[in-house]
């Protein structure tokens, strides 16, 4: 444990002032203005996903009290739970460096909002697993001892590491979930940020800390991303904020709407069915296949006919089905591209351009996207060739792309 005692921070024109000769504020669309360095930016959660977050909790039974995450970094999180929540948050932050923003950014946020919670939450400077002296401190501070209702956590983890040991998050998991537990409810409200690049083993090493703890609390892993063909975050959630299913997968658009997936996870294998003329092709965000909710996802996006995975490797697995998918927001929002197959493909190189061209006006397609495995200095090269050639034909009709399977190329007609 840190030999730093607690100490709370004071927002005053200091304060400001040092914090905007360190990290001139700056607001991200529809947030408050924010002090961050480089670095803090680099491990900070941006404004917009912070905010859709803390937005799935808005229906959810918490306990009366206060936010408190103990490893709040530039407190981003915490601010975006307190302005979604309409509750006073507390902040810890390790960094004396850092500490300072965090509480200022704290303020901040409650002027952006408005809101009562800004002039009772509090950032300290200290080490987050010093529950009982961090507790005593923001009493002196407050003049009162608010309980917690949600305890948050997102450890630093090694900077650039492809995959790490739980050891090595700062603070540790398991002491910093037990130096809080004896404060916090027998079935406590917690979220715990983690890597996304966690291994199915390091996962059950974390459900094993919590159910020490907390063996009846109720909890759901919960993946998200931003259709980036990865996972962007990757959280358990604990105790009255849990799903009914144990896994769910988050899909946030642009526009910060949230479509959700859940169940229980389950193994995709590749499945019998042919890719011929007729079959409808869909290529899916592999966000589906990593976290599990594949068959979930498909058992709603193709409840009747038979139905298929081509590929489930790599960025663009595939789904084979007899009709087309459901056409329905929470499904099409896990959908990069689907249609119907017409035709296999002549090869696909820059050289196949004029065959390409009649495979896509025998298709009588308006236009033929790319949505195959190409390397990176020939898929632009390829697909301006390609609409170049449409155009000098006059092309029209539906659009249309290429997908393929195991090398095989298959033309499509678009229907999504």
């Amino acid at each position: 444990m840190s030999a730093i005692r607690p100490v709370a921070m004071t927002v005053d024109e200091r304060t400001r002032a040092f914090a905007e000769s360190e990290a001139p504020a700056s607001a991200e669309k529809s947030g408050p203005a924010l002090h961050a360095t480089a670095e803090m930016r680099r491990l900070a959660t941006p404004w917009n996903v912070a905010l859709a977050r803390s937005r799935l909790l808005a229906g959810c039974d918490l306990p009366p009290g206060i936010l408190l995450d103990p490893a709040c970094g530039s407190a981003t999180q915490l601010a975006a739970l307190c302005a979604t929540l309409g509750r006073p948050g507390l902040g810890v932050e390790l960094s004396g460096a850092v500490a300072p923003l965090a509480a200022v950014n704290l303020c901040a946020a409650g002027d952006w909002a408005e809101a009562a919670w800004g002039t009772s939450s509090r950032v300290l400077w200290g080490d987050g697993t010093a529950a009982a002296e961090i507790l005593e401190v923001h009493r002196q501070s407050l003049g009162a001892a608010p309980p917690i209702a949600l305890l948050h956590i997102d450890p630093a983890r090694p900077a650039d590491a492809q995959r790490h040991t739980l050891d090595e998050m700062e603070p540790r998991l398991d002491v910093l979930l037990a130096a809080w537990a004896p404060h916090l409810a027998t079935e406590p409200a917690l979220i715990l940020d983690l890597s996304p690049r966690l291994s199915d083993g390091q996962r059950e090493e974390v459900d094993a800390i919590v159910a020490g703890l907390w063996p009846t609390a109720a909890s759901t892993w919960q993946w998200m991303t931003q259709g980036r063909g990865r996972i962007d975050r990757l959280s358990l959630w604990v105790g009255p904020i849990a799903d009914e299913n144990p896994a769910r997968l988050l899909r946030l658009s642009r526009d910060g709407e949230l479509e959700t997936i859940s169940g229980v996870q389950a193994t995709s294998v590749i499945g019998t069915m042919e890719a011929e003329p007729g079959v409808h092709l869909t290529v899916v965000d592999p966000s589906l296949i990593a976290s599990g909710l594949a068959e979930s996802w498909r058992a709603n996006a193709a409840p009747t006919g038979e139905s298929g995975w081509a590929v489930i490797d790599g960025r663009r697995p595939v789904l084979l089905s007899e009709h087309p998918i459901v056409a329905e927001p929470t499904l099409s929002a896990f959908i990069r591209i689907g249609g119907e197959i017409l035709a296999m493909a002549p090869a696909v190189d820059l050289d196949e351009v004029e065959a390409l061209t009649k495979a896509a006006l025998t298709a009588e397609l308006g236009s033929l996207k790319l949505r195959c495995s190409l390397p990176p200095e020939i898929q632009p090269k390829l697909q301006s060739a390609l609409d170049r050639s449409l155009k000098r034909e006059d092309a029209a009709g539906p659009a249309g792309f290429i997908a393929n399977i195991e090398g095989i190329h298959l033309i499509c007609r678009e229907d999504l």
